[in-house]
């Protein structure tokens, strides 16, 4: 019950930001705009209008989970309102958890208005309702899970939200990235090189296998068994990165 009040409290927090408004708002019109644009001509100009709303969707729910997530931390470090928690009976996971689940349960809200958004639009020019899109927004969903596994974890590390922003969207373009380091696998390069490339491949996160968003636009729809599969590396990571947070978050000492 604990780390749900505090995930409901940090729930609230997020939807009462201004600058969630703000960025929320202009998402929505980047999609409203790329969906009315599109409407004009019914054919390939749809397949850019699901890839644009798709792309606008993830890289607005990215931007929105790193602002809210680094911010966590710090916002409550400086309000000070983080020792009359603590006072209470409340352990530091409960305080780490029920953040965590806040801002997802926010992500969560936010992804699932822009998505509606953008599915009502489509089908009510194609005639019909696209479930790829539906899945392509749960895929996202599950990619922002990590990333908000990320903010989380960098923010128990540095001091400044500034720089745990920075980590987390380094974070996110390496996760996207991670496939180019195949690359360095080959006999080709030197032996410390793919040591390094299969370490790091091994580390970072997949980011790239949420990314669904040409099948969805070209119909090329994926099983149901590699769905299952991203969204159950999705909940493990963030999971790795949340006790890993817990870990950190137990240990630091507040002046």
């Amino acid at each position: 019950m604990k780390v749900f009040a505090i995930a409901l409290n940090t729930f609230r927090e997020a939807i009462r930001n201004k600058i969630l408004y703000s960025i929320v708002f202009f998402a929505f019109l980047v999609v409203g705009v790329a969906a009315i644009f599109g409407a004009a001509s019914i054919g390939d100009q749809m397949k850019f209008v699901k890839d644009f709303s798709l792309m606008s969707i993830a890289l607005f729910g990215v931007i929105i989970a790193i602002l809210l997530g680094v911010n966590l931390l710090h916002q409550e470090l400086g309000e000070k309102t983080i020792f009359n928690i603590l006072s209470k009976p409340v352990a530091r996971w409960h305080f780490i958890v029920g953040k965590f689940l806040g801002l997802f349960g926010t992500l969560t809200l936010l992804v699932a208005l822009m998505s509606a958004c953008v599915i009502a639009i489509l089908a009510l020019f194609e005639r019909r309702l696209d479930w790829g899109l539906v899945l392509a927004s749960v895929a996202t969903l599950m990619e922002l899970l990590v990333i908000i596994a990320f903010a989380l974890f960098f923010s128990t590390i540095v001091v400044t939200p500034t720089l745990a922003g920075l980590f987390t969207a380094a974070a996110f373009v390496a996760g996207r990235s991670s496939s180019y380091l195949h690359y360095f696998f080959g006999d080709d390069s030197a032996p410390s090189v793919r040591v390094g490339a299969r370490v790091l491949y091994w580390i970072l996160p997949h980011l790239d296998r949420f990314n669904i968003a040409d099948q969805v636009v070209y119909g090329n729809y994926f099983d149901l068994p590699y769905f299952l599969a991203i969204i159950t590396y999705a909940v493990a990571y963030s999971t790795v990165l949340l006790l890993l947070s817990v870990a950190l978050f137990s240990r630091r000492e507040f002046t």
